[in-house]
């Protein structure tokens, strides 16, 4: 698969908008698991998810 590179900006309160056709491509949902590597953040779809019952 190709790499896609996008530029985005942090707004006032620190939040950062993935794309919606980048976010179905990689089948993102409501939650995203954030992964910190030595090459940089990773995005991904969490394996398990908390639910409050």
């Amino acid at each position: 698969m190709a790499e896609i590179g996008i530029v985005k900006e942090f707004d006032k309160l620190g939040r950062l908008v993935i794309p919606k056709d980048l976010r179905e491509r990689y089948g993102l949902a409501q939650q995203v698991e954030i992964v910190a590597t030595k090459e940089g953040l990773l995005l991904k779809s969490p394996e398990f998810y908390l639910v409050k019952k």
